[in-house]
């Protein structure tokens, strides 16, 4: 009976038309805004995880920012030595034994100039086993080549970089990196040329190197004893005193002869001759593939409870973190692009709760008659509560029925982007929006808040008022 006479005096009123199409038209409107940004998020993280990043990265703890790039201070933008994963072996069993993880590729990262032709470009150079990196990474395409096989030197460069340095499979590119005064030079042959499936500036700047390239580069060493190790509770054990003379109390001076290479080709061949597939401990990172539905970031959690529990200084990190700056002015033109949407929601939602608000207000003589025939309190706050509600959630079905059906139809035009920085942000040259569960969730949910606090301050207001008063039109 009470929904019957709240339903009769909806239907009586022409307002109540006006204030269901205003809230489907805003429930619409955000149903299709965060579907956008669903869409621009879920097309940013596949391009990330599916170029560089993976699913999951496993970082060493540092006391600065660390992302697959290495320090990410801000300001600063300068390269510091990347520590090494300690204890590698036994982290490395530890992904290799998760059931929810598919893939783990090693990593060790370097920066320094690509030269080849005359032409010189600064990149980031990433050491990784080819076939299995390959692998991990779906977004990557080969164009031309093979990657190399392990054990073996070579470099894979994306298409943008050879066309930029006129460089094709068989040729041999150089790496270049100042130290101080002194230069190190390195050199591999191209193997493969691949290009990625969105065009992104950050992956712009990376090229694949086998590791050994890459540590003799950095100058880093080829293992890191795992027996060096030291738990990270443990460490105030360093900042005791120590004598360090008495080191040094039986040493005794041995006369030494180092041998020069006589040219630098000698050098060359003597770094070159060297085996590049060592056995080595001395890795920067990890990249993890999850097996499908598998969700990161429980994974990661799970894991950072292991490297906590085992008291190894590492962690695991999401892809947006293992972009680390990269992915940061991606995520800030959305922060920024938010922030003005729901700017103009939130003024179109105080009219809307004026509205449901005056309302009510304007009911303030039939209350009133209502309560001197002898309604309680309750029964009229309950079939106010029962109109405001019948039209908030009616107004929020319409809205969220009209904002598939306007998604939809945005899918449906094939919109193709030209622009770069659109491309970055969507995360793909198309526009593709779907409207999700969860996205139709909050949509209801901002629906049921707009009826409650439509509700509460008016009736409140005017059951204060006698019955005398409101008959009158007093408030």
């Amino acid at each position: 009976m009470l929904f019957y006479l709240a339903f009769k005096n909806i239907i009586s009123r022409k307002s109540s038309f006006v204030i269901i199409l205003f809230i489907s038209f805003s429930i619409m409107l955000m149903a299709v805004i965060n579907s956008v940004f669903d869409s621009t998020e879920n097309g940013i993280e596949n391009v990330f995880s599916g170029s560089f990043t993976g699913d999951v990265a496993v970082v060493p703890i540092t006391d600065v920012p660390m992302s697959l790039f290495g320090d990410e201070t801000p300001v600063t933008g300068t390269f510091t030595r990347i520590p090494s994963l300690i204890p590698f072996d036994k982290i490395s069993e530890c992904l290799n034994s998760f059931p929810e993880i598919k893939m783990a590729v090693p990593q060790v990262t370097g920066t320094g100039s690509m030269e080849f032709n005359g032409n010189r470009i600064p990149v980031w150079i990433f050491g990784v086993p080819a076939e299995t990196y390959m692998e991990c990474m779906s977004s990557i395409k080969i164009c031309r080549g093979e990657p190399f096989a392990a054990g073996e030197r070579g470099i894979m460069l994306s298409k943008k970089h050879a066309d930029e340095l006129g460089a094709d499979i068989g040729d041999t590119v150089q790496f270049l990196i100042a130290d101080g005064p002194a230069f190190r030079i390195r050199a591999a042959e191209v193997s493969c040329i691949y290009d990625y499936a969105v065009e992104n500036s950050t992956l712009d700047r990376i090229v694949l190197a086998d590791a050994f390239t890459v540590r003799s580069l950095m100058d880093m060493s080829d293992s890191v004893s795992d027996s060096a190790f030291i738990d990270v509770e443990k460490k105030d054990l360093l900042d005791e005193d120590l004598d360090i003379d008495k080191l040094f109390d039986e040493a005794e001076d041995v006369g030494a002869v180092v041998s020069q290479p006589d040219s630098e080709s000698e050098l060359f061949e003597e770094e070159t001759s060297q085996p590049a597939d060592i056995e080595s401990s001395s890795w920067n990172f990890f990249t993890c593939r999850l097996s499908p539905d598998e969700n990161p970031r429980a994974v990661a959690k799970k894991l950072n409870s292991v490297f906590r529990k085992n008291f190894w200084p590492a962690r695991a990190v999401l892809w947006r973190t293992a972009a680390g700056n990269s992915a940061l002015y991606l995520y800030w033109m959305r922060v920024i692009f938010n922030a003005g949407v729901i700017v103009i929601l939130f003024a179109g939602f105080i009219i809307i709760n004026n509205t449901l608000v005056v309302n009510v207000l304007n009911r303030t003589h039939e209350i009133g008659t209502l309560r001197a025939q002898g309604a309680s309190r309750k029964f009229v706050s309950v079939q106010c509560m029962a109109e405001t509600f019948m039209l908030t959630i009616t107004a929020g079905i319409i809205g969220c029925l009209l904002g598939a059906v306007c998604t939809f139809v945005l899918s449906s035009m094939n919109i193709e982007f030209t622009n770069i920085f659109l491309i970055q942000l969507f995360g793909t040259s198309r526009l593709e929006v779907s409207v999700s569960s969860l996205t139709m969730c909050r949509s209801m949910l901002l629906s049921v808040l707009l009826g409650l606090l439509g509700w509460i301050y008016p009736v409140r207001t005017a059951l204060k008022v006698s019955p005398v008063q409101a008959m009158q039109g007093g408030v």
